[in-house]
């Protein structure tokens, strides 16, 4: 099953695929005939070729529109100090002015030492993360047929703040790439995100924009573009602007106003109303992963959701990285009262780890007296609110992979759902009781050893019921923290087996998809199904492999199964939608790609084909309107500005199909024979004849360079459009 690229198609309506078009006629020695055939068809092709044509490839006024420059107002944080030089000396010190940095000197982990530099993925590749001539420098080496190959990678940015994990990032041209190796601060180690063992060089990924978007307060994006930018703007970390706003207005109005005592055009979180305070924080400490406009563009004060979707985690394990507010929604702290982030952290001091300060804001709302569990408490836990309402755990949503070990979460996060949890408090009684030295604490530590031990496997062998592999790691590995026995470490080493083995066969699988051999693919992905039946990715792969392979029903049966597994993946609705155009169920397509649409909203291809069953169904008002959404979304997407010029024409509005025709054109150099014919009907129905056969005589030579079968089909085409145009002149 594939899909239509801008330009695919030949016909007045909407681009289909070539495939779909009539074999080319084979011209032998009737040629001559053709030729005199043709030659007296009013308006046709001879007359393309014989009569002196306008050049219409030459770039106009209007066909190139360049992006406006970026007026983001962004200043950095050196622009704060002159007037909050305590306020920012002290925020520098912050993990989140450390989320995202320049790598330098005496700032970077101490495996980039001489001799510590070395990670071994498996026999046959290898890293090295070194040191020299200034630079850091992460090196893959890999074992071929044809002898090592070694691909190295400058790391340009770093992501951490000496606590957990440390990530790194490479320039590639205009793109940035994640590399694979990291550093793990509590175990002082190295370790590897997923590697793809069919991948090649230094083994990065594309960053995401919403990646740049929690770890910066600006980078300039490309509009249109996944992953480029300009590298000469960008203001490293979650600095002030990130939350009180960009400052250039602010910084202005005060350097002309150097009396005033009031602060003018700045956000204080503070003063917001407290969903919009929350805000501030939960743009980045949310699930709000689904982009509804252009990079950047939020600023606080403004409703969260008028700039991403929020998807809600059925489970821990699938959140993304920081995901605390939906768990501090959930408490009655929460909802009796007005507490906010801030409530409990405070944003320009470096974090206070220890619990006792943390404590200070409980007692801001309770009494000590209020705990119905404390006189059965020994006294020195009395106080101890955190650990027993907030425990940390092993979330499982971020892990990595050691030389020894693998889907190792870097550190236990809080749990932000305040509540009385019975584990918790046994796990605070057992800490206690291990440091006492007298028989009764003894057995008690012993009892409470056996239980919570006991709870952790029962919970383990829950989840890998349910398929949570991943989950079911993390319940086994409080299993181990509490004690460390034969027993269960033989059964965190079947569950992650099990979860290595169920991640190599899906790489495997899309690999073989990657390389057109499907039947073997759909054998790989039932395996995989059979194993975790509920992995989403695998439902809307085979169903796009049975699709492919013409089998419409086990198609449409596992696509439709993908929302079911997951309701933020748009993959399903938007396979069903292809499948739904190809069978000319236009209405269903149009159902299909505006639920793709609301589950990501801000998605060039989904209102691209959106767009073009909607021409199908001659809804030219509302499909012109989806070409407009992805011209939003993508400025040089070709067929976007294709299919609003043909929703145009339709509309009687010739001028505006025509500047957006030729903007097509240019995009694609005048070399697309599809477009070209856009472009001819556009000239046509401008008025402008001589323009329109100039336009058919390039889509004619563009189509022998491209695919010479479907000459005739142009042909036939491109004499219709101009069958009704004004005959040639003569000479």
């Amino acid at each position: 099953m594939t899909t239509p690229e801008p330009g695919d198609a030949l016909n007045n309506d909407a681009p289909k695929s070539e495939a779909t078009l009539k074999p080319a006629a084979v011209v032998r020695s009737f040629r001559w005939l053709v030729l005199l055939a043709l030659a007296i068809v009013a308006g046709g092709m001879m007359a393309i070729h014989f009569w002196p044509l306008p050049v219409i490839d030459t770039i106009q006024d209007g066909d190139i529109e360049e992006p406006v420059a970026s007026v983001s107002g962004y200043l950095g944080p050196q622009a704060c100090a002159p007037c909050h030089a305590r306020r920012v000396e002290e925020f520098q010190k912050t993990s989140h002015f450390r989320a995202c940095r320049l790598p330098k000197n005496g700032d970077m982990p101490p495996g980039f030492a001489p001799g510590k530099g070395k990670h071994v993925y498996d026999p046959a590749l290898r890293f090295e993360m070194i040191q020299k001539d200034g630079d850091f420098l992460q090196i893959a080496t890999r074992a071929t047929a044809d002898g090592e190959q070694s691909s190295k990678a400058r790391i340009d940015f770093a992501y951490g703040a000496a606590k957990a994990d440390e990530v790194f990032f490479s320039w590639r041209g205009d793109q940035l790439f994640e590399l694979p190796v990291v550093w793990l601060h509590p175990l002082n180690r190295w370790a590897n995100s997923t590697i793809n063992p069919h991948g090649s060089g230094d083994f990065s990924r594309e960053t995401t924009i919403r990646c740049l978007e929690c770890h910066n307060t600006y980078f300039e994006h490309q509009a249109g573009t996944r992953n480029e930018y300009k590298r000469n703007n960008f203001i490293l970390g979650v600095t002030c602007e990130r939350c009180h706003g960009p400052g250039q207005e602010h910084v202005a109005y005060h350097q002309a106003h150097p009396q005033a005592e009031t602060a003018t055009a700045i956000v204080r979180p503070d003063l917001l109303a407290r969903e919009r305070q929350l805000e501030v924080c939960t743009q980045c400490h949310s699930n709000a992963i689904k982009a509804r406009g252009p990079a950047f563009q939020y600023r606080p004060g403004e409703p969260l959701d008028a700039y991403f979707r929020t998807i809600t985690s059925k489970y821990p394990e699938l959140d993304h990285v920081a995901n605390q507010v939906q768990y501090l929604r959930q408490s009655k702290c929460f909802q009796k009262s007005n507490m906010t982030c801030t409530t409990c952290h405070d944003p320009h001091r470096p974090h206070d780890s220890r619990i006792s300060r943390s404590e200070q804001k409980c007692l801001q709302c309770h009494k000590p007296v209020d705990c119905r569990e404390r006189d059965r408490l020994p006294q020195p836990v009395q106080g101890n609110c955190l650990a027993c309402h907030m425990p940390q755990r092993v979330w499982m949503n971020v892990h990595f992979h050691t030389e020894d070990d693998r889907y190792v979460p870097p550190i236990r996060r809080f749990q932000h759902r305040i509540a009385v949890d019975p584990t918790a408090r046994q796990e605070v009684l057992l800490a206690w009781h291990r440091t006492q030295s007298d028989p009764s604490s003894h057995n008690e530590a012993d009892r409470l050893r056996k239980a919570l031990v006991e709870h952790w496997l029962k919970e383990a062998d829950a989840r890998r019921q349910e398929f949570r592999f991943l989950a079911a790691i993390g319940a086994i590995r409080e299993a181990l923290r509490v004690e460390s026995t034969p027993s269960s470490k033989e059964k965190l080493r079947a569950a992650v087996a099990r979860q290595a083995k169920l991640d190599r066969d899906l790489v495997d699988a899309l690999h073989l998809i990657d390389e057109r051999r499907l039947p073997a693919a759909i054998e790989a992905l039932q395996k995989i199904l059979a194993v975790k039946p509920d992995l989403a990715i695998a439902h809307g792969k085979l169903g796009t492999a049975y699709g492919a392979l013409g089998k419409k029903e086990l198609a449409i049966e596992h696509l439709q199964m993908v929302a079911k597994c997951d309701p933020d993946d748009p993959y399903g609705f938007m396979g069903l939608g292809w499948l739904a155009f190809l069978q000319g169920r236009w209405e269903d397509a149009v159902s299909n790609y505006r639920r793709a649409d609301d589950i990501e909203p801000f998605n060039s291809k989904t209102n691209y084909h959106w767009g073009l069953a909607l021409s199908k169904l001659g809804r030219w008002e509302e499909a012109g309107e989806r070409f407009r959404h992805v011209l939003i979304i993508d400025p040089k997407h070709a067929g976007g500005y294709q299919g609003q010029s043909q929703a145009l024409r339709q509309q009687g509005r010739a001028a505006e199909a025509l500047h957006c025709a030729r903007r097509a054109a240019v995009l694609t150099r005048f070399r697309n024979a599809d477009i070209l014919v856009t472009l001819t009907e556009a000239y046509v129905a401008a008025g402008q004849i001589a323009e329109a056969r100039s336009a058919a005589a390039k889509a004619f030579d563009a189509v022998k360079v491209s695919n010479p079968t479907l000459e005739p089909e142009l042909r036939r085409r491109l004499d219709e459009i101009l069958a009704g145009a004004n005959p040639a002149p003569k000479k």
